[in-house]
């Protein structure tokens, strides 16, 4: 007989609204165990609780609680071992259950070990300083602008200090390569030669597309502080002379001539509707006939419904910019409206997606 799970006053099973409301706690566990240091540590290999309050510095207490949590995502795993001590010996809170050590499961020893190609942390521990708080929200919402910064704009914020901007550029670089690495299997470069990557942060897309197709030239389109940071990425990736950075804004009246593709990586949906649509107009007037524009974002339903992931990014838009995720239905209405043709989609890797549009050559 199965068991039932709801008193009969209360027939509607409350869980979905209680797993809403406690899922904060999980995002900061998370980047709590990115600032100390949790994922490198245990990366070296498995260590007890005792162990790891010790090299942390938290108590025993704290650490408990701080495993389990992150035990109960599936992030950390718990393995029993044969106990050290007899259970005389033993405190009232060793006692209560079997010695263990713990170690990472396979995609947290992928993504959240500082230093390793595709790491998350970097975007993980904005979270430390920036927590999208209900007052945040609230607060976002009620002035109807950006306010992660206070009353400055991001943007502006990041222009006039370059450290907030290498902080932040590093952390989008951190969550950009293995959707650059998704991006480079699909996009159809076979024939552009030269692409410019408007506010291409880091480099990161631009370096995984110049390392699947040899033949392309890639230019980073973005403020001069960041430019700095992309040449550095550039440098290191061995491909200084095929991704460069050229300092400038994409709001100006034209965009740069001489490409015959354009990326908006994540740039679409931190403007309203009207500044996208101006955006791909741009691109649109600057590209040859037969040139392509791709964008690159995370996508919502054409309904609204999902996926979850994505549509929580609403929020994080409404602290942060301007704008708002996008669905395919609304990019292939701006980018019809803007005359390009050919309209696709194609899945990249995770949540991400690829919409790519063609100027038409013209007519014989």
């Amino acid at each position: 007989m199965t068991e039932r799970r709801n008193p009969r006053d209360f027939p509607l099973d409350d869980r979905r609204v209680y797993d809403a409301y406690i899922a904060g706690r999980m995002s900061a566990a998370l980047a709590a165990g990115v600032r100390c240091g949790l994922f490198e540590l245990l990366n070296a290999g498995p260590l007890s609780e005792s162990e790891i309050a010790a090299r942390l510095g938290f108590g025993e207490r704290a650490t408990r609680s701080f495993l389990a949590a992150l035990v109960a995502t599936g992030l950390i795993r718990k393995e029993a071992m044969p106990p050290t001590a007899s259970p005389s010996s033993a405190s009232p809170a060793a006692s209560s259950s079997s010695p263990a050590r713990f170690s990472l499961a396979d995609d947290a020893a992928a993504y959240l070990v500082r230093g390793k190609p595709g790491w998350l942390g970097g975007l993980i521990d904005l979270e430390v300083e920036g927590f999208l708080s209900p007052a945040t929200l609230l607060d976002a919402m009620r002035r109807g602008t950006a306010n992660v910064y206070g009353d400055e704009d991001p943007w502006k914020k990041h222009e006039a200090d370059p450290e907030a901007a290498r902080r932040f550029t590093r952390a989008m670089h951190s969550i950009s390569e293995r959707p650059a690495a998704g991006l480079a299997e699909v996009a159809p470069l076979e024939n552009a030669r030269r692409l410019l990557d408007v506010g291409g942060g880091s480099g990161a897309l631009s370096i995984a597309l110049a390392r699947r197709f040899p033949h392309l030239q890639c230019v980073i389109y973005d403020l001069a502080v960041v430019c700095e940071l992309a040449r550095e990425y550039a440098r290191d990736a061995g491909l200084e002379g095929r991704v460069l950075a050229e300092p400038g804004d994409m709001f100006a009246a034209t965009l740069p001539a001489g490409y015959d593709a354009i990326l908006y990586s994540q740039i679409l949906h931190d403007w309203p509707f009207e500044k996208g649509a101006a955006l791909l107009s741009k691109a649109a007037a600057a590209l040859p006939p037969g040139g392509i524009v791709l964008i690159h974002e995370k996508l919502v339903d054409d309904d609204g419904a999902g996926p979850l992931a994505n549509a929580l990014v609403h929020l994080d838009m409404l602290v942060w910019t301007e704008g708002q995720q996008y669905s395919e239905a609304e990019l292939r209405r701006l980018l019809s409206a803007a005359g390009f043709v050919d309209v696709e989609r194609r899945p990249t890797a995770g949540y991400w997606s690829l919409m790519t549009g063609r100027k038409p050559l013209p007519s014989a």
